[in-house]
């Protein structure tokens, strides 16, 4: 034992040491026989050190630190077992390095915490200044495409489409990365309701039906003739849509085919989108989902920010549900969220994909019973 570092000892139930082994630790007492273990201390280690002796002697095991000076400059590790005979086995080893490398980890974390908090809040106000100027320039450039002030030449038609159009992406983009900002922050709130999902659904299907008519897509719409009743964040759940379809206008060449479907199961509400586009590596597949991490050629990194997706799994964690991704690659992906919503109470009036109620069917209030999946 004398060649372990530190110092072993063992001790009477009383607490008075018996034996004492090893080279000492620096900067701390050096036990010796026939005294009490809780005079070897100063003051300022014999709280802890008494609960230790308790401790050890009742349960039969006990770990403490202890500092040796006021202000902790030297830290002492003491491990207590107790023995068949009733004597307690100890040892006492230098902690010091041990707790300046917790104390600077500890610091570092908080540093890093706080730098990321501070980018967040950068983020956040950055895109509210940003959204001033840009509102004011695709509004101009709706004055412009309507003629307001006289017809315009063809050619200056198209730049007011095109700054048109480049305005919306702008903004899309500036949504997506006040959004992550909000939720990394945890400042995001949701504003749950209760409504109808078909009505989601379709004002999702009117948004991106012409985007896939340009892109030379063929898109399947959901099956909507029974009521989907929900308790979720409206805004959200279109967000979850929109973001999942743009996605696969983006990975899907000309000619192949966008798979929208939202319906209930198992509890659960559950929306997907699958296409027919080029896939993804399976390597690729454990990154999707993080904040600006793409997947693909070059050229389709090119074509996003890599938000979109780490936005679903942010909000459909907000949700209590969660994301998962099937792909193969060169033969298409399919992406599902499932989110513990629906309120059973399945009145089944019809909906066109207008989002309006067939004639004759009524929406009356009632009180919801959510069920939750585990």
């Amino acid at each position: 034992m004398a060649s372990l570092p530190g110092q072993t000892f063992r001790l009477d139930p009383a607490g008075r040491i018996l034996e004492a082994w090893g080279p000492g630790v620096p900067g701390a007492p050096r036990l010796c026989t026939g005294e009490s273990l809780a005079d070897a201390f100063p003051c300022l280690g014999r709280p802890a050190l008494d609960r230790a002796l308790t401790l050890a002697g009742e349960a039969g095991v006990a770990q403490v630190r202890l500092a040796t000076q006021a202000g902790g400059e030297a830290w002492l590790g003491l491990e207590l077992s107790r023995g068949p005979a009733g004597d307690l086995v100890g040892r006492l080893t230098d902690q010091s390095d041990r707790m300046t490398h917790e104390a600077a980890l500890e610091a570092a974390v908080r540093d890093a915490e706080s730098r990321s908090a501070g980018k967040s809040r950068f983020l956040a106000n950055m895109s509210h200044e940003l959204r001033t100027p840009l509102n004011a320039i695709m509004g101009f450039a709706d004055a412009m495409r309507e003629e307001v002030l006289g017809p315009l030449p063809p050619s200056y038609r198209g730049y007011a489409d095109l700054i048109h159009e480049s305005g919306e992406l702008l903004l899309e983009l500036i949504s997506d990365v006040l959004d992550m900002s909000r939720i990394e922050a945890e400042r995001l709130e949701l504003h749950p309701e209760i409504f109808d999902a078909r009505e989601a659904a379709a004002a999702v299907i009117r948004l991106m039906r012409g985007q896939i008519e340009r892109a030379g897509l063929t898109f399947v719409t959901p099956d909507m003739r029974e009521r989907i009743e929900v308790l979720a964040d409206r805004r959200a759940l279109k967000q979850i849509a929109l973001n999942l379809l743009s996605n696969a206008i983006k990975a899907t060449p000309t000619g192949g085919r966008v798979v929208f479907s939202v319906h209930a199961e198992d509890g659960d509400l559950r929306l997907s989108v699958a296409d027919t586009g080029r896939g993804i590596l399976p390597e690729d597949l454990d990154r999707l989902g993080r904040p600006f991490e793409q997947a693909g050629d070059a050229e389709h990194r090119a074509s996003g920010t890599g938000l979109g997706l780490s936005l679903v799994k942010a909000l459909a964690g907000l949700h209590g549900g969660a994301l998962s991704i099937r792909s193969r690659l060169w033969e298409g992906t399919e992406v599902t969220v499932r989110l513990p919503v629906i309120v059973e109470d399945h009145t089944q009036p019809e909906l066109d994909l207008n989002g309006s109620l067939a004639p004759g069917s009524s929406s009356h209030k009632r009180e919801p019973v959510v069920r939750r999946s585990a």
